[in-house]
């Protein structure tokens, strides 16, 4: 069973009322630990696979009914979405630590650290509003484009081809822009909770750290994206699995890719994630 760690993890990690400090090292990990931090999220789901799948469906219940507001339905959800995987980080460090656990700890983003979650969300949604109008404007004005081509020319052909050539452009650059916004907001909510850090500076972290294991991360994004592709075939329900498994392996990236000390038994000094990895 695995230790506990020490200062943030004494106690529970989130209700402590200490000021920031210095965030632990970055670790760089190889492309391999994408694979293992889906892994570790499904590892952490069956110890506890009755309690994950309440707290999901709640989830998921929330967020649904946010969405049924009028317009400012898809805003609340993008607001929502860091407010809720930071209550899944507090779930995960009481699994993993064998700590008493409720469905509560998975609203505590509500609760404990609210602001720094909450402006996470507010970042995460006013980056996806600029992708997609970036995406629309691109795509749109290539339609137009090739539609006037086509029209004034003898040349619907190549109006046709400005348009499609266009809009496979605009949704590469949309995509390619959707990577730097979710390694951005990925960790941040582990690391607004955990470490006491403001928005801005947790994204920021964020960021550094999935940079630094890049191919680590894109294995795990695409992995992340294919589970929620094939949650269709189950017509949504696979995300009461999903979403467990996405909150583990968020949280066992963390854990891997800063250096968190480790308490040792028999008065022993403490080590890092690292050197007991090497050990």
């Amino acid at each position: 069973m695995p230790e506990r760690q020490t200062r943030h993890h004494r106690q529970s990690p989130w209700q402590d009322n200490h000021p920031p400090e210095t965030l632990p090292p970055i670790r760089h990990v190889t492309v391999g630990h994408g694979v293992r931090w889906i892994g570790e999220g499904w590892a952490l789901f069956v110890r506890r696979p009755g309690l994950w799948l309440i707290t999901a469906l709640l989830q998921t219940l929330l967020i649904l009914l946010v969405m049924l507001v009028p317009v400012l339905g898809q805003v609340g959800a993008h607001l929502l979405m860091p407010v809720l995987s930071a209550g899944l980080m507090v779930v995960a460090h009481r699994v993993q630590y064998n700590e008493p656990v409720a469905i509560a700890d998975a609203f505590t983003g509500f609760r404990e650290h609210a602001p720094a979650v909450v402006n996470v969300g507010v970042w995460y949604m006013l980056g996806w509003m600029l992708i997609v109008a970036l995406g629309l404007l691109l795509g749109g004005g290539a339609a137009l484009s090739g539609m006037a081509v086509g029209l004034e020319t003898q040349y619907e052909w190549l109006g046709v081809v400005i348009s499609v050539f266009g809009i496979i452009l605009a949704v590469t650059i949309s995509l390619l822009l959707v990577l730097p916004l979710v390694m951005s907001v990925w960790l941040a909510p582990p690391l607004a909770v955990f470490h006491d850090i403001p928005a801005m500076a947790a994204m920021k972290h964020s960021f550094v750290a999935s940079w630094r294991s890049l191919p680590a991360f894109i294995v795990a994004f695409f992995l992340v994206a294919l589970m929620l592709f094939l949650t269709a075939l189950t017509m949504g329900l696979a995300l009461l699995v999903v979403i467990p498994v996405m909150g583990g392996a968020t949280f066992a990236a963390y854990q891997d890719l800063y250096e968190l000390p480790q308490p040792a038994a028999n008065g022993e000094p403490n080590l890092t994630g690292s050197e007991i990895a090497d050990a």
